[in-house]
């Protein structure tokens, strides 16, 4: 019998298989004072109950890896040695596999004249479309995205999330542009833009992988003009960039499972890891992405050149769901340090709805998708995607390369899983399905073209379709240019009135539009004192919003419930010398003088303000 010795190997594992094991049976408390004593200030607040119970299960999972390593080490050191070996290998293989995947990328981008230059037509379409609403108003959610995270400082960026608002790799983005680049609304929404811009060619190509020549133009038309797509290419949130990676996970998924090329299987986990940093629903597609993999394993029908065996691509599989893991776990660490694991798991706005409840608007959710994502199309572009999706069931196995389908493999994953979650089905929380039905939409299309009496005039209908799509698009967006919101038109107003005196106003506003007026303030240079009515005013401006529905109605609607509910009150503002500078359906902007003695004997005497 073959002796078993102990290398340095096994004893490496050994020792770290019980380093971790008593920290997973330390006590809290002997922990956290230890921590203390290295604190400078005697006390570690960030380490705490929860934080530890986090710490605990990873260095539970350590230990068991550990000995799980120990054992195979001991009992199976050829394989052992040749994964080391392998491992070892890995940055080598992944220099050198740069080159060719580039040269094939090349090749996959080669087009004749004619194909480029309908390619070249639909970007700049796209893009003009774009940046045609790239200064629209500021909405809620994108204005306190900057106020509140685009403007800290960047450590806070990347470490709050007291709401999943914090789209985290966008926030970077937008942190990094606001501090260096400056802070116009266009500039902060560069990040999705560019996204925007980038998955229109992303779309061509990935049609080009999965499909044909004509499937690709299709998609790339679709998706320039989509409006849902077109919408958050303009709206600073990470959804456009969730899109974006989604897309590119599953070229690169393909792309490795053809050629096993190690750099390619980077860039997978890389932009995983990322469009996880960005949203963690990203789920949904990764986790679709890993069912299409595993799918083409247990059907298995690889080259052999290409991969030995099921087992071979399975571990490719398994190394990457490790590493993907891996990563968005150290992206994700100021968050869970500072911010707490409930913050990410534990949130309102992501815990499963009641049965009851979520069946009881399944289908009105289902509708609001679908309107969501023929959005402002004309009807016969709606129906065509409509047929187009339908069509690409039937037609899958005569359009694509692939023998399996990633739309069957994504389907049961999204379905599955929000059986399991029971989230609330806003059209944002599916967006990164969006590129994806209009891949399939023009696969099913494409195959028309096959049928002998439309053969001839099917690149004239399919043109035609895109060029309806695009000057519907443009004809909804005509009068975006130069087109200013309420919140930015009141800003304006006060800083024509009040000039130099803007920065001791009182601005009253209601939670349905603060963070909008915050951000608008914040770009025209306003401090943040004006909406603080602790610190004193000369000036009270209100801005009200008669339609105001949010809240489920508790919000106010009239002057007087602003007044009393967010501004100073009635006894620090003169009635009689109420002006209203702005009037508009949903918007009204007062304007009141107040009374210096009221003034005075609350906040004491301010020489820099004059009454």
């Amino acid at each position: 019998m073959k002796k078993r010795n102990f290398g340095f190997v096994e004893w490496l594992f050994t020792g770290f298989a019980l380093i971790c094991l008593v920290l997973t049976l330390c006590p809290y408390d002997a922990c956290k004072s230890v921590a203390d004593y290295l604190a400078p200030d005697g006390n570690m607040e960030r380490i705490t109950p929860e934080l530890f119970r986090v710490f605990r299960l990873c260095f539970a999972a350590l230990t068991v890896f550990c000995l799980g390593m120990v054992l195979w080490s001991v009992f199976y050191r050829s394989g052992r040695d040749r994964f080391f070996r392998s491992l070892i290998s890995l940055p080598k293989r992944c220099i050198h596999d740069i080159k060719p995947f580039f040269r094939d990328l090349n090749a996959a981008c080669h087009v004749n004249k004619r194909e480029a230059l309908l390619l070249f037509l639909i970007l700049i379409g796209g893009i003009i479309l774009r940046a045609i609403r790239l200064g629209s108003p500021l909405e809620y959610d994108e204005a306190y995205t900057i106020v509140m995270w685009g403007r800290s400082d960047l450590f806070f960026a990347i470490s709050d999330y007291h709401l999943p608002n914090n789209h985290v790799f966008h926030t970077i983005l937008v942190n990094l542009i606001f501090h260096n680049i400056g802070k116009s609304v266009p500039l902060l929404r560069l990040p999705v833009f560019i996204s925007g811009c980038l998955l229109i060619f992303a779309m061509w190509l990935l049609g080009k992988t999965f499909y044909n020549n004509l499937v690709a133009l299709l998609s790339a038309g679709f998706t320039a003009f989509a409006p849902y797509l077109v919408y958050y290419s303009v709206n600073a949130r990470g959804y456009e960039i969730q899109a974006l990676f989604s897309v590119i996970t599953v070229g690169l998924a393909v792309y490795c499972r053809r050629k096993n090329n190690i750099f390619s299987w980077f860039l997978l986990i890389l932009f995983s890891g990322l469009n996880f940093y960005t949203l963690p629903t990203s789920l949904y597609p990764f986790g679709g992405l890993c069912v299409w993999l595993l799918l083409n394993v247990i059907f298995f029908q690889e080259q052999r050149p290409v991969w030995c065996s099921r087992l071979h691509l399975f571990k490719y599989l398994i190394f990457m769901g490790i590493s993907v893991s891996f990563l968005t776990f150290v992206l994700y660490l100021p968050i869970i340090l500072r911010s707490g694991l409930k913050s990410l798991f534990g949130n309102g706005f992501i815990q499963p709805r009641e049965i009851r409840m979520f069946w009881d608007t399944a289908l009105y959710r289902v509708a609001e998708n679908i309107r969501a994502f023929s959005g402002t199309w004309p009807d016969i572009v709606a129906w065509c995607m409509g047929v187009g999706i339908f069509l690409s069931i039937f037609l899958f196995r005569s359009n694509s390369r692939e023998k399996i389908s990633y739309g069957l493999a994504v389907s049961l994953w999204t379905t599955l899983l929000i059986l399991i979650q029971r989230p609330e089905l806003l059209p944002r929380f599916l967006m990164f399905l969006h590129p994806f039905l209009l891949l399939f939409a023009a696969s099913g299309l494409s195959g028309l073209s096959r049928i002998p009496r439309v053969q001839k005039v099917s690149g004239w209908i399919f043109a035609s379709l895109v060029l309806v799509m695009a000057v519907s698009q443009f004809y909804q967006n005509r009068n975006a240019i130069g087109m200013v919101g309420n919140n930015e038109r009141a800003v304006q107003k006060i800083i024509e009135r009040e000039g130099a005196n803007a920065e001791n106003i009182l601005f009253v506003t209601a939670p349905a539009a603060d963070a909008p007026n915050w951000a608008y303030a914040e770009i025209y240079d306003l401090p943040d004192k004006i909406f603080d009515k602790r610190f004193p005013f000369n000036i009270v401006y209100v801005y009200e919003d008669p339609l105001d529905i949010s809240d489920y109605g508790r919000e106010p609607k009239t002057l007087d419930e602003m007044l009393s509910k967010y501004g100073p009150g009635d006894n620090f503002i003169n009635r009689e010398s109420a002006e209203i500078l702005m009037e508009e359906p949903d918007c009204v902007l007062y304007r009141f003088e107040t009374r210096e003695n009221a003034i005075r004997k609350a906040y004491g005497e301010y020489p820099e303000i004059r009454y």
